[in-house]
């Protein structure tokens, strides 16, 4: 085994677990290809870095990102099929007008990443999780590598910005990541028949929400980002909400959540003041039941 990759884990796990990881290697990758070796080497950097980082199973920054994991996801779906939905409609009401034609390629771009977003957000919820994961974060990126293009036009001060605009979908979908892999949700679609119905569903569901408000009159009520976070937070599932514990996994859960919202227009400066005032209360209310609960003497 390479001594460089030993020598990324922290010195005292090195010196009380080096051995076996480099037996654990050897057998791995004895008689392997060039893909599996790289395989391990990879899965041992990211083990080694999630130990230094203190992000592991057995910290409680890796308890905390495996908590907020799934609410990343849910916040990506989200953002993307509300994206989708907008630049659909958008399209359609181009098209009808004639002059689609010199940004047609470029929404259609857009609209490939946002779909491929939607696609591995889903996939990732529904059990697959590092490809699921990784495929989101390949279409945030692509939609703001898109959007660089229209951005680029605008004055140099008006710029920076929106810095803020292109990096949020891509921190968020990256953020599962950081789940340690012992800790991912468990697989809750068997067979690749069902994760094709459940992708099918996610597509016909904003089909739907595009075909009945293409115009966006109804961008009065949040119902174009509401229904897929809807959808999104089911998909989920209820083990998602019972692994929120603590105040600090709570308050995590939310922020993916309250930075759409914000950069898809629902939200304001004084509406997000106000949500995360909300969210304090709640954490207090949360801490106090549970303190009052653990003072409770139960009689033998």
């Amino acid at each position: 085994m390479n001594a460089v990759l030993l020598h990324l884990y922290p010195a005292g796990f090195r010196r009380a677990f080096g051995d076996e990881i480099a037996e654990s290697y050897r057998e791995a990758t004895e008689g392997a290809g060039r893909r599996a070796r790289l395989r391990e080497a990879a899965d041992i950097v990211a083990h080694a870095l999630r130990l230094r980082l203190g992000v592991g199973s057995a910290h409680p920054g890796g308890r905390l990102f495996a908590a907020v994991a799934p609410f990343g996801l849910a916040a990506t779906a989200a953002y993307a099929a509300f994206n989708l939905i907008g630049s659909a409609g958008d399209w359609y009401v181009m098209r009808a007008a004639g002059t689609a034609g010199r940004v047609g390629p470029l929404v259609t771009l857009m609209n490939g990443c946002y779909l491929l977003t939607l696609i591995g957000a889903v996939v990732a919820l529904a059990g697959r999780y590092l490809p699921g994961v990784l495929c989101a974060i390949a279409g945030a990126v692509g939609s703001s590598v898109a959007f660089l293009y229209p951005v680029w036009r605008m004055p140099p001060d008006l710029r920076w910005e929106l810095v803020g605009f292109l990096l949020a979908p891509i921190l968020i979908a990256a953020l599962p990541l950081a789940c340690p892999p012992d800790l991912r949700p468990a697989r809750r679609v068997r067979g690749a028949a069902g994760v094709l119905a459940l992708l099918v569903w996610a597509v016909l569901l904003v089909a739907a929400v595009t075909v009945i408000d293409p115009l966006g009159i109804g961008l009065l009520l949040p119902w174009r980002f509401g229904v897929p976070m809807a959808a999104a937070l089911f998909l989920a599932g209820r083990r998602a909400f019972a692994g929120i514990r603590t105040t600090a996994q709570l308050a995590c859960a939310a922020a993916p959540f309250l930075v759409t919202l914000y950069f898809s227009g629902w939200a304001r400066n004084e509406e997000i003041l106000a949500a995360l005032g909300a969210l304090a209360v709640i954490a207090v209310t949360l801490r106090l039941r549970r303190g009052s609960g653990s003072d409770t003497v139960n009689p033998a």
